[in-house]
């Protein structure tokens, strides 16, 4: 049932689908929705909503006090007793405050949720972007850092498609000692657009940086992905030029090893190509030769041999 429920809720809100069981065309065709979740029957009602006039802080009032209660058929979005405290409109950008039960939500609840409060409100005239906080406090991802304001792009894949369900997965990620001239293993459970490459989520976990303490990051935080891809086994990662110029003081092999490690230990790649804006000519600290495809190297890890 818990399955069933997540996948029509997926589909819902990201999908638009306006109609599930009960919900007529008039629903479909209406300018406003707002999300319920059936939680007995595992599925999602989309409702008219019709405030009563076009005004910003109306309808900012008129949807929460609809989110904040059942309808006439006992659907709600809110689970688990989670209520809307307040909402506070700063010049296109709302705040929007809940009780503390939003943090008893589990992580594909809440993110679920989190993606329909945005999608409810930014229908709102003048509302651009949302931030969500928790008896005042901001609300952070699995890394422990804060998330801020959203907006419905950060909820769409790279290619223009929105999300089709979140996925979990425990990632393998190799970050350097102290010294910076080893790779030191991570394991990290992380919850990821399923529409994204899971190779592209690695990248992305690497330029977040360790969370345990003696390891330490491999690659420049704020190195733009170009582009990360797979075919016939081999993953192509496009980084820009911050790898280079921006270079961490550690071994040369280690930023290299970082990736082609983590990501061949995902199980989908055994090689790697690295990139940068699609040059691969280099050769990295006058050290390591970009024009190649890059296997495994165990000899690099803390305590390992190839």
């Amino acid at each position: 049932m818990r399955k069933r429920r997540i996948t029509a809720l997926v589909m819902a809100l990201v999908l638009g689908v306006a109609a599930f069981s009960g919900c007529g065309k008039k629903d479909a065709d209406s300018k406003y929705k707002v999300y319920y979740v059936n939680e007995d029957q595992g599925e999602i009602l989309a409702e008219s909503f019709l405030p009563s006039e076009e005004k910003t802080s109306t309808m900012v009032d008129e949807m929460t006090d609809k989110l904040n209660k059942k309808n006439a058929e006992g659907h709600t979005l809110l689970p688990n007793g989670v209520q809307i405290r307040e909402c506070v409109n700063d010049d296109g950008m709302l705040l929007v405050d809940f009780t503390p039960e939003y943090r008893e939500l589990n992580p594909v609840d809440e993110v679920l949720l989190r993606a329909s409060i945005v999608k409810d409100y930014v229908q709102i005239p003048d509302i651009y972007l949302v931030t969500i906080t928790v008896v005042g406090e901001p609300i952070v991802d699995s890394q422990g850092k804060e998330i801020g304001a959203m907006s419905l792009d950060n909820f769409l894949e790279n290619t223009g498609k929105e999300i089709m369900a979140y996925q979990y997965k425990e990632l393998n990620l190799y970050f350097t000692n102290e010294e910076g001239n080893q790779l030191v293993p991570e394991t990290r459970q992380v919850y990821y657009n399923g529409n994204t490459p899971i190779e592209k989520v690695i990248v992305e976990q690497l330029l977040r940086g360790p969370g345990e303490s003696g390891h330490y990051a491999t690659l420049p935080s704020d190195t733009r992905i170009v582009g990360v891809s797979v075919a016939d086994g081999i993953a192509y990662v496009n980084l820009g030029e911050q790898f280079v110029d921006e270079a961490l003081p550690v071994d040369a092999q280690i930023p290299v090893y970082s990736i082609v490690n983590s990501l061949i230990a995902a199980g989908n790649v055994s090689q790697v190509q690295i990139s940068i804006n699609g040059d691969t000519s280099l050769v990295f600290k006058d050290e390591v030769d970009m024009n190649q495809l890059f296997q495994v190297n165990h000899e690099l890890e803390k305590g390992g041999e190839d």
